[in-house]
């Protein structure tokens, strides 16, 4: 009797190489799938980081604002602006510490930068050095370029009560809390609608920071 060959046949060869051939596509088809999947989901959460965090550095360095008296006082000074049917406020005063990055006192700015001049766009944070200090450098900081306008309200203590005023200058009192909104308006305004992206929900919803205790 004639032993069975232990080999493959032309013909089984082939058929193992498709099938190998299939399955290593459908493998490799498949992590593109997956890759695409988490580059999309990391693409979409960008937006949502970036907002939160400016969110919260804006919070932070608004409720260190403080009063600055002596030989370079640092009054508080909240101004009503507009700019045609767009708010454009503004807001200007010392804090006590800018950050990690900027630490120490510093006279901080907040308006919406129009300069087609200027690198940045839409509402902006400036930081400047206070006095003497000339080896800290001024820093500006882009908010949210697809923002069109800010709005800032201040509460603060008017004949023994609270209440919201549009505007707040003031060398010896801080307001109790500052809410600043970030405006969209139509974005066809702006001309190039297709390099505007539109502003993140998260910075749609006021901020609301109270002012610390210990500046008032």
């Amino acid at each position: 009797m004639r032993q069975g060959s232990s080999g493959f046949t032309l013909l089984e060869l082939l058929v193992a190489l498709v099938v190998a051939g299939a399955a290593v596509a459908i493998g490799y088809a498949g992590l593109v799938s997956v890759s695409e999947a988490s580059a999309r989901s990391r693409a979409s959460s960008q937006p949502v980081f970036a907002a939160a965090a400016a969110r919260s550095a804006l919070s932070a360095w608004l409720s260190s604002a403080t009063l600055m008296e002596g030989t370079h006082p640092q009054p508080f000074r909240g101004v009503h602006r507009t700019d045609g049917p767009t708010r454009s406020d503004q807001l200007t005063t010392a804090i006590s510490n800018g950050g990690s990055l900027r630490p120490g006192p510093r006279r901080l700015r907040v308006w919406v930068d129009t300069d087609p001049l200027t690198p940045q766009r839409g509402p902006v944070v400036e930081f400047a050095p206070i006095g003497d200090d000339r080896l800290a450098s001024t820093d500006t900081l882009e908010i949210a370029p697809s923002a069109t306008g800010l709005a800032l309200r201040y509460l603060v203590l008017v004949d023994g009560r609270e209440r919201w005023v549009d505007e707040w200058v003031s060398q010896s009192q801080l307001p109790r809390a500052v809410e600043l909104r970030l405006l969209e308006f139509a974005r066809a305004r702006l001309g190039a609608v297709d390099d505007v992206p539109s502003l993140p929900p998260l910075l749609t919803i006021p901020i609301v920071v109270p002012i610390t205790l210990d500046s008032w």
